[in-house]
């Protein structure tokens, strides 16, 4: 299990966005964002004809923004492979703490973890000499498409990232989401945003001593003006925006924390917003209600494809949704970095990702054991 608890918590699962209503939102063209392309070798052979029905797949990102420490780490990644023929959306987990090279320059890769991609793309002035593609608006999105691509196997078409605060308004627009919760469970250190540098009324002197013999989870507790407390009961509940990205977000409980626990919640969150945009008839409604996401949402989803996806809606919406989660129970193991953080990397070694291709393709193969 996960080892190191970073004082913010991981932004909510994007897929409610691809799944109940991202494709509804072609008239907002100010949300799109164009990649720079590299140049091409212009073919002198005909172009087949693209298959209509083919898989695609869509990576969704989900990120603190405004005030929050480190705003534009992607806490929250999942891949979205949507089979047509099969009438199947499969959603595939990726862990923020997974250990990847990111390219920051045309020639140079660095280790960070997995969820650095989308802030390293969307700084050009720290990162400058990133090849043409992974800079500008889209240059975060386009260089977390490069990343996560390796990791799974297979090219990603598209990105979709949205902010906590657009998280919630999508909810509210929704009017709530009933959420089956599974177990009841409680967490002590849930962020408050206002509070999250608050010194708790300790003196620089006592922040010192208390820093240099702690860390981690242990640290983040000797300042606990900075948290308060959640709770949920098991069974069915009406969740507002705010409560549904606390309930998405929360991984400090005894009873169900972790990341891999709260990516499972955030797949029962997925399934509930799908099932309310279909209750309440919602697609019709997206485009003169969904227009104050604009600065909160960017997509490289063009207006054609777009336009393609909402004549497709109703059919979208019946599609099953299966999920497929990388942990350290299956394909992955704990380790550190050089410089001592937690991190996890795949079960054939450092940036091999073979046996995450073989699970993501069938996940029932029988998988190696660690010594």
């Amino acid at each position: 299990m996960l080892k190191k608890v970073l004082l913010v918590s991981t932004a909510v699962s994007l897929t409610v966005i691809i799944v109940g209503s991202v494709f509804l939102l072609s008239s907002l063209k100010n949300i799109i964002v164009k990649p720079n392309k590299p140049e091409t070798i212009v073919s002198v052979l005909p172009t087949p004809t693209p298959d209509p029905l083919r898989p695609y797949s869509i990576l969704l990102l989900g990120y603190g923004g405004g005030k929050h420490d480190g705003g534009l780490l992607t806490d929250s990644m999942i891949v979205a492979r949507i089979e047509p023929r099969a009438s199947l959306v499969t959603l595939i987990s990726i862990p923020r703490d997974l250990w990847v090279p990111i390219p920051i320059t045309a020639t140079d890769n660095k280790y960070f973890k997995i969820n650095a991609a989308y802030a390293i793309g969307s700084d050009d002035y720290k990162y400058p000499n990133k090849i043409a593609e992974f800079k500008g608006p889209a240059g975060g999105g386009q260089l977390s498409k490069s990343v996560v691509s390796k990791v799974v196997g297979f090219d990603i078409d598209y990105f979709v990232s949205l902010d906590f605060s657009g998280f919630v308004k999508l909810i509210d627009l929704l009017g709530g989401v009933n959420v089956p919760v599974a177990k009841t469970f409680n967490d002590d250190m849930y962020p408050i945003e206002n509070d999250v540098v608050d010194n708790c009324g300790k003196t620089d002197e006592e922040i010192k001593a208390l820093t240099a013999t702690m860390s981690g989870e242990k640290l983040e507790k000797q300042f606990s003006c900075r948290y308060e407390h959640l709770h949920f009961d098991k069974g069915l509940q009406l969740m507002t925006g705010e409560t549904a990205l606390k309930f998405a977000r929360s991984r400090h409980s005894i009873e169900d924390g972790g990341d891999f626990n709260r990516a499972n919640r955030q797949k029962v969150l997925i399934e509930a917003v799908k099932n309310q945009v279909v209750n309440i008839n919602f697609i019709p409604k997206i485009i003169p209600s969904i227009k104050n996401l604009s600065y909160n949402l960017k997509t490289d989803i063009d207006l054609a494809k777009m336009q393609d996806l909402v004549s497709q809606s109703s059919e979208l919406l019946k599609y099953k949704i299966t999920s497929v989660a990388l942990t350290d129970q299956n394909v992955l193991v704990d380790d550190k970095s050089s410089d001592g953080q937690f991190i996890l990397v795949s079960k054939d070694g450092i940036d091999n990702w073979n046996i995450v291709h073989q699970y993501i393709l069938n996940p029932s193969i029988p998988l190696p054991t660690v010594n």
